[in-house]
């Protein structure tokens, strides 16, 4: 059985993920290229359910999934950060 859509799961998961958190590390903002990233990102989640549901072998089929999870709770933390910051001032 072969793992492609878990290769594609995670090649296009860790893609959009540098795309995305890339455009706030550089000078040349641009939406548009968020976007892409975030549908990059996404087009790999929906690989990794693909991989989930054809019983793929192997772990990398689970690293979309989880991120899909962990990215959101780090959102949350960094506001909850940023609101103690603003609370201190």
């Amino acid at each position: 059985m072969q793992n492609r859509f878990s290769k594609y799961s995670l090649w296009l998961s860790i893609a959009g993920i540098i795309i995305a958190i890339g455009q706030y590390f550089t000078p040349l903002y641009n939406l548009n290229i968020l976007y892409i990233g975030i549908v990059i990102y996404l087009i790999g989640f929906v690989c990794g359910v693909i991989a989930v549901g054809k019983h793929e072998k192997g772990l990398m089929k689970y690293f979309s999934l989880y991120s899909f999870v962990l990215i959101p709770v780090f959102i949350f933390f960094g506001f909850l950060f940023l609101a103690f910051q603003i609370g201190e001032k």
